[in-house]
C-alpha cells in the first residue's frame, strides 16, 4: 500500500469510451487511490507501486503485435505477475493477461459476441463471478492460461478465468449506460450480424441499468478485498 496506508489501484485505459466506469467508481468509494494511465503513454508506471492493476477494454486485438503500445503494456503486466501484484483484466485486458500467462487469443469463430448475456459459471466460481447478466462485447476469444481455472463461459468461449491472484473477465463489469451506447453507436452497422441492433442494445441497457452497478460493485469488492488481504500480510 501507499505510505499512508491507502490502497493504490492503477487503471490502464486504451480509449476514451472505455473508462474505469463502475469498477473505478466502486474502488474510489472504498477509499482507494485511483490512477488512470493511457496505454499509449510513452512510459507506464511501475506496477510494484500499486496494490492492483486493471487493464481495460479496447477495440484492438490483444494478439496484434503491430500495436505501438502493446509491448509496453505487456511489460507492465509481466512485471506485475513477476512481482505478485494482482491483475484484474477486463476484455482486452483479460486477453492480454491470458497471453502474458501463456494462454491464447484468436478471432471469435462466429464473429462478434455482443449483448447483455447470462454466463455459465463453474461451481468453483461461487463467490467470485455471478451469472449476470453482464455486458459482453468482443471480437476475439481467449483461453485460460496454463495453470488457470475457467470460472465462466458462453457457447462462444471463456468469459472469466483465475490464475493465482489474477482474474480476467471477458465481459464488461465497468460498462455504464453512456459507454455502452457509445459502443453501440460505433458498431451500429455491425450489430445486425450479431442478431442485435442499436435500439435493442439501448433498450436492454436501460432495463438493466439499475442493477448493473450492484453486480459490478460486488465483483469489484471481491477483487479488491483479495488484493488487500495479501497486501496487509
Amino acid at each position: 500500500m501507499a505510505g499512508n496506508g491507502t490502497a493504490r489501484v492503477l487503471f490502464v485505459q486504451h480509449q476514451d469510451d472505455c473508462p474505469p466506469g463502475h469498477v473505478g467508481d466502486r474502488i474510489r468509494e472504498r477509499g482507494a487511490e485511483v490512477e488512470v494511465v493511457r496505454a499509449q503513454a510513452p512510459r507506464l508506471p511501475d506496477p510494484r507501486d500499486f496494490d492492483l492493476i486493471v487493464p481495460l477494454g479496447c477495440y484492438d486485438s490483444a494478439y496484434d503485435e503491430s500495436l505501438p503500445y502493446l509491448g509496453r503494456e505487456w511489460k507492465l503486466l509481466t512485471a506485475a505477475v513477476a512481482s505478485d501484484v494482482p491483475v484484474f483484466g477486463i476484455c482486452f485486458g483479460a486477453q492480454l493477461l491470458s497471453r502474458v500467462l501463456g494462454g491464447e487469443v484468436r478471432p471469435a469463430p462466429g464473429g462478434p459476441e455482443i449483448g447483455w448475456l447470462t454466463v455459465d459459471t463453474a461451481p468453483r466460481a461461487a463467490g467470485t463471478v455471478e451469472p449476470g447478466p453482464w455486458l459482453v462485447w468482443h471480437l476475439d476469444v481467449m483461453t485460460p492460461p496454463p495453470g488457470g481455472v475457467e470460472l465462466a463461459r458462453t457457447d462462444v468461449g471463456t468469459q472469466a478465468f483465475s490464475h493465482g491472484r489474477h482474474l480476467g473477465v471477458q465481459f464488461h463489469p465497468e460498462a455504464t449506460v453512456e459507454s455502452t451506447l457509445a459502443w453501440a453507436e460505433t458498431f451500429r452497422d455491425r450489430l445486425p450480424e450479431t442478431g442485435s441492433s442499436y435500439d435493442e442494445i439501448a433498450t436492454t441497457t436501460r432495463q438493466v441499468a439499475a442493477d448493473a452497478p450492484r453486480r459490478a460493485y460486488a465483483l469489484t469488492d471481491r477483487v479488491l478485498d483479495r488484493a488487500l488481504r495479501h497486501s496487509a500480510c
